[in-house]
Protein backbone atom coordinates (compact mmCIF):
# COMPACT_ATOMS: atom_id res chain seq x y z
CA UNK A 1 0.00 0.00 0.00
CA UNK A 2 1.34 3.53 -1.35
CA UNK A 3 -0.33 6.76 -0.18
CA UNK A 4 -0.98 9.02 -3.44
CA UNK A 5 -2.27 12.27 -4.73
CA UNK A 6 -5.78 12.27 -5.69
CA UNK A 7 -7.85 15.29 -7.22
CA UNK A 8 -11.54 15.73 -4.98
CA UNK A 9 -13.33 16.07 -8.50
CA UNK A 10 -12.19 12.79 -9.81
CA UNK A 11 -11.33 11.15 -6.41
CA UNK A 12 -14.40 8.98 -5.90
CA UNK A 13 -14.63 7.89 -9.56
CA UNK A 14 -11.67 7.02 -9.72
CA UNK A 15 -11.45 4.60 -6.94
CA UNK A 16 -14.88 3.56 -8.48
CA UNK A 17 -12.84 2.50 -12.00
CA UNK A 18 -10.66 0.44 -9.89
CA UNK A 19 -13.29 -1.56 -8.60
CA UNK A 20 -12.43 -5.37 -9.80
CA UNK A 21 -9.00 -4.63 -10.46
CA UNK A 22 -5.99 -5.89 -8.49
CA UNK A 23 -5.16 -2.58 -7.74
CA UNK A 24 -7.53 -0.57 -5.32
CA UNK A 25 -7.39 3.44 -5.46
CA UNK A 26 -8.96 4.63 -2.14
CA UNK A 27 -9.88 8.36 -1.10
CA UNK A 28 -8.29 8.71 2.97
CA UNK A 29 -8.56 12.47 2.96
CA UNK A 30 -6.24 15.36 3.88
CA UNK A 31 -2.64 15.77 4.93
CA UNK A 32 -3.65 15.30 8.11
CA UNK A 33 -5.34 12.52 7.96
CA UNK A 34 -2.89 10.70 6.23
CA UNK A 35 -0.79 11.16 9.45
CA UNK A 36 -3.24 9.80 11.84
CA UNK A 37 -3.65 6.82 9.82
CA UNK A 38 0.27 5.95 9.53
CA UNK A 39 -0.05 6.56 13.08
CA UNK A 40 -2.46 3.66 13.60
CA UNK A 41 -0.49 1.49 11.30
CA UNK A 42 2.42 1.92 13.54
CA UNK A 43 0.48 1.09 17.13
CA UNK A 44 -0.49 -2.12 15.20
CA UNK A 45 1.24 -5.03 16.20
CA UNK A 46 -0.66 -7.80 13.49
CA UNK A 47 0.46 -7.99 9.87
CA UNK A 48 -2.15 -7.78 7.04
CA UNK A 49 -2.09 -11.40 6.53
CA UNK A 50 -2.82 -11.93 10.09
CA UNK A 51 -5.44 -9.67 10.22
CA UNK A 52 -7.04 -11.54 6.85
CA UNK A 53 -6.08 -14.99 8.67
CA UNK A 54 -8.09 -13.78 11.65
CA UNK A 55 -10.86 -12.66 10.13
CA UNK A 56 -11.34 -16.00 8.29
CA UNK A 57 -12.53 -17.42 11.43
CA UNK A 58 -15.23 -15.08 12.96
CA UNK A 59 -18.95 -16.07 12.49
CA UNK A 60 -20.70 -12.88 11.38
CA UNK A 61 -24.01 -13.39 12.00
CA UNK A 62 -22.65 -15.07 15.86
CA UNK A 63 -21.33 -11.75 16.18
CA UNK A 64 -24.41 -9.81 15.11
CA UNK A 65 -26.68 -12.31 17.20
CA UNK A 66 -24.39 -11.72 20.37
CA UNK A 67 -24.20 -7.56 19.78
CA UNK A 68 -28.09 -8.00 19.10
CA UNK A 69 -28.64 -9.36 22.76
CA UNK A 70 -26.48 -7.14 24.26
CA UNK A 71 -28.31 -4.21 22.90
CA UNK A 72 -31.44 -5.78 24.36
CA UNK A 73 -30.02 -6.19 27.91
CA UNK A 74 -29.20 -2.54 27.85
CA UNK A 75 -31.50 -0.93 30.64
CA UNK A 76 -30.66 2.59 28.68
CA UNK A 77 -31.86 1.48 25.30
CA UNK A 78 -35.27 1.30 24.54
CA UNK A 79 -35.63 -0.35 21.20
CA UNK A 80 -38.94 0.60 20.54
CA UNK A 81 -37.88 4.05 20.27
CA UNK A 82 -34.69 3.29 18.84
CA UNK A 83 -36.22 1.77 16.04
CA UNK A 84 -38.50 4.47 15.57
CA UNK A 85 -41.44 4.66 13.09
CA UNK A 86 -39.83 4.92 8.80
CA UNK A 87 -40.24 8.76 8.24
CA UNK A 88 -43.23 9.90 5.88
CA UNK A 89 -41.29 11.91 3.50
CA UNK A 90 -37.61 10.31 1.62
CA UNK A 91 -34.83 10.62 4.37
CA UNK A 92 -31.48 12.50 2.88
CA UNK A 93 -29.16 10.34 1.35
CA UNK A 94 -25.22 10.44 2.60
CA UNK A 95 -22.83 10.99 -0.48
CA UNK A 96 -19.16 10.09 -0.26
CA UNK A 97 -17.50 12.89 2.09
CA UNK A 98 -14.02 12.26 2.16
CA UNK A 99 -12.68 14.52 -0.75
CA UNK A 100 -14.00 17.69 0.88
CA UNK A 101 -13.31 19.30 4.86
CA UNK A 102 -16.75 18.88 6.62
CA UNK A 103 -16.13 21.98 9.01
CA UNK A 104 -15.89 24.34 5.91
CA UNK A 105 -17.46 22.10 2.96
CA UNK A 106 -14.87 22.71 0.95
CA UNK A 107 -12.94 20.77 -1.13
CA UNK A 108 -9.27 19.34 0.03
CA UNK A 109 -6.22 21.09 -1.50
CA UNK A 110 -4.08 18.03 -0.46
CA UNK A 111 -6.44 15.12 -1.05
CA UNK A 112 -4.64 11.91 -0.27
CA UNK A 113 -5.84 8.43 -1.60
CA UNK A 114 -4.24 4.92 -1.46
CA UNK A 115 -3.24 2.50 -3.81
CA UNK A 116 -3.82 -0.97 -2.69
CA UNK A 117 -2.55 -4.32 -4.28
CA UNK A 118 -5.57 -6.48 -3.21
CA UNK A 119 -8.30 -9.12 -4.88
CA UNK A 120 -11.23 -8.07 -2.94
CA UNK A 121 -12.64 -5.03 -0.83
CA UNK A 122 -13.20 -6.82 1.88
CA UNK A 123 -9.43 -6.96 2.56
CA UNK A 124 -8.97 -3.13 2.50
CA UNK A 125 -9.48 -2.59 6.39
CA UNK A 126 -6.10 -4.74 6.97
CA UNK A 127 -4.04 -3.18 4.44
CA UNK A 128 -4.78 0.15 6.86
CA UNK A 129 -4.85 -1.90 10.07
CA UNK A 130 -8.48 0.50 10.77
CA UNK A 131 -9.49 -0.12 13.82
CA UNK A 132 -9.32 -1.53 17.37
CA UNK A 133 -9.30 1.86 19.81
CA UNK A 134 -11.91 2.45 21.79
CA UNK A 135 -15.47 1.20 20.50
CA UNK A 136 -14.07 0.43 17.13
CA UNK A 137 -14.16 -3.13 15.82
CA UNK A 138 -10.79 -4.61 15.25
CA UNK A 139 -9.35 -5.22 11.98
CA UNK A 140 -10.40 -8.81 11.38
CA UNK A 141 -13.86 -8.32 12.59
CA UNK A 142 -14.09 -4.71 9.68
CA UNK A 143 -13.19 -7.52 7.66
CA UNK A 144 -15.28 -10.35 8.41
CA UNK A 145 -18.14 -7.58 8.20
CA UNK A 146 -17.27 -6.37 4.82
CA UNK A 147 -16.48 -9.77 3.34
CA UNK A 148 -20.18 -10.30 4.14
CA UNK A 149 -21.53 -7.63 2.95
CA UNK A 150 -19.81 -7.30 -0.29
CA UNK A 151 -21.73 -11.00 -1.14
CA UNK A 152 -24.91 -9.91 -0.06
CA UNK A 153 -24.90 -5.78 -1.15
CA UNK A 154 -22.12 -5.37 -3.32
CA UNK A 155 -20.52 -3.17 -1.13
CA UNK A 156 -17.30 -2.14 -2.70
CA UNK A 157 -15.07 -0.17 0.00
CA UNK A 158 -13.95 3.63 -1.95
CA UNK A 159 -13.14 6.01 1.25
CA UNK A 160 -10.86 5.02 4.58
CA UNK A 161 -9.96 7.92 6.38
CA UNK A 162 -8.60 7.37 10.43
CA UNK A 163 -11.95 7.15 11.85
CA UNK A 164 -14.49 7.09 8.49
CA UNK A 165 -14.96 4.22 5.90
CA UNK A 166 -17.08 4.77 2.43
CA UNK A 167 -18.69 2.36 0.46
CA UNK A 168 -20.28 1.86 -3.12
CA UNK A 169 -22.95 -0.03 -3.10
CA UNK A 170 -23.74 -2.60 -6.48
CA UNK A 171 -26.89 -4.44 -4.93
CA UNK A 172 -28.75 -2.21 -2.19
CA UNK A 173 -31.72 -3.04 -0.34
CA UNK A 174 -34.78 -2.47 -2.27
CA UNK A 175 -37.35 -3.28 0.43
CA UNK A 176 -38.09 -1.30 3.44
CA UNK A 177 -37.82 -4.68 5.63
CA UNK A 178 -34.74 -5.77 3.90
CA UNK A 179 -33.49 -1.96 4.55
CA UNK A 180 -34.47 -1.90 8.41
CA UNK A 181 -32.35 -5.45 9.13
CA UNK A 182 -28.95 -3.57 7.46
CA UNK A 183 -30.20 -0.76 8.93
CA UNK A 184 -29.71 -3.08 12.43
CA UNK A 185 -26.70 -4.74 10.71
CA UNK A 186 -25.32 -1.19 10.73
CA UNK A 187 -26.06 0.14 13.91
CA UNK A 188 -24.52 -3.10 15.80
CA UNK A 189 -21.21 -2.69 13.87
CA UNK A 190 -20.89 1.43 14.30
CA UNK A 191 -23.67 2.57 16.85
CA UNK A 192 -22.15 6.57 15.88
CA UNK A 193 -24.10 6.87 13.12
CA UNK A 194 -27.40 6.34 14.77
CA UNK A 195 -26.64 7.99 18.31
CA UNK A 196 -24.90 10.68 16.93
CA UNK A 197 -26.64 10.93 13.42
CA UNK A 198 -29.88 10.04 12.22
CA UNK A 199 -31.35 9.01 15.62
CA UNK A 200 -33.47 6.17 14.76
CA UNK A 201 -32.88 2.98 13.00
CA UNK A 202 -35.76 3.57 10.57
CA UNK A 203 -34.41 6.77 9.20
CA UNK A 204 -30.89 4.92 8.79
CA UNK A 205 -33.07 2.13 6.79
CA UNK A 206 -34.73 4.92 4.65
CA UNK A 207 -31.40 6.80 3.93
CA UNK A 208 -29.68 3.63 2.65
CA UNK A 209 -32.57 2.00 0.74
CA UNK A 210 -31.99 2.03 -3.30
CA UNK A 211 -28.78 3.80 -2.63
CA UNK A 212 -25.45 3.76 -3.86
CA UNK A 213 -23.74 4.43 -0.95
CA UNK A 214 -22.63 3.87 2.84
CA UNK A 215 -21.06 6.27 5.07
CA UNK A 216 -19.34 5.17 8.49
CA UNK A 217 -17.86 7.19 11.38
CA UNK A 218 -16.35 6.17 15.02
CA UNK A 219 -16.54 9.07 17.50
Amino acid sequence: MKFIELSSQTAFQDAIKSIGSANRIVVCGSEEDKQYIEDGMKDSTQSVDEIISASKQIDIHAWFSKRKDKLDQDVEKDLTELLGEWPAEPEAQQGFSLTFDMLSGKPHKDLVGAAIETDVSWKIPAHFKFGGWDETPAPALHCAIWKYWQHKYGAEIVGVSNDVIEAYITNPPKTNEEAIQLAWEQYLYCNDIVDHGVETISKLGASIINHSSWYFWWD
